[in-house]
């Protein structure tokens, strides 16, 4: 009788550890003008199998659901629920006026400025050194992800 209340007990007990074992640690979260924007830092590198391994950790940021901001020690990306199939890098220096190669560039917006720069207040908090940093972007470099659309079963999730 007692073996069956232990193990009774122990069920919930270990379902709540696993599911709470997560890699992901909420660092702040802030409501503004543009919506809850939340601030992760993760640092489980299964979630990384399509970059270099190097990578092991980086600042999460999400921007209710729709927009994920993603920040490597060389480079930040950004991914829009809006804009599936496009990835977007930070891009420094001049946006080119006239340029032959079919890139284009999007101007950071407000809601990029503030989230970056609250980001760089947590890397420094973190003592993270050697992050990508935001200071001296100009826009986002865009790219094509997804060429044939994204995926129908894919869940969005960030880079």
């Amino acid at each position: 009788m007692k073996n069956g209340q232990i193990k009774i007990l122990l069920f919930p007990i270990i379902a709540l550890t696993i599911s709470c074992s997560t890699h992901k640690g909420l660092i702040k979260k802030e409501k503004t003008d543009f919506g809850t924007i939340k601030y992760y830092v993760q640092t489980d590198s299964n979630h990384f199998d399509y970059i270099d391994r190097k990578k092991d950790k980086r600042i999460l940021i999400r921007v209710d659901n729709s927009i994920y901001y993603s920040i490597y020690y060389d480079y930040i990306a950004k991914h829009t629920k809006q804009d599936k199939a496009l990835g977007y890098w930070l891009f420094y220096g001049e946006v080119p006026k006239e340029t032959h190669e079919p890139k284009s560039y999007k101007k950071l917006s407000e809601l990029d400025s503030l989230v970056l720069s609250r980001s760089d207040e947590i890397l420094d908090s973190l003592k993270w050194t050697n992050f990508k940093r935001w200071n001296g972007a100009t826009a986002f470099q865009i790219e094509v992800v997804y060429y044939h659309g994204f995926p129908k079963n894919e869940k969005f999730k960030p880079y």
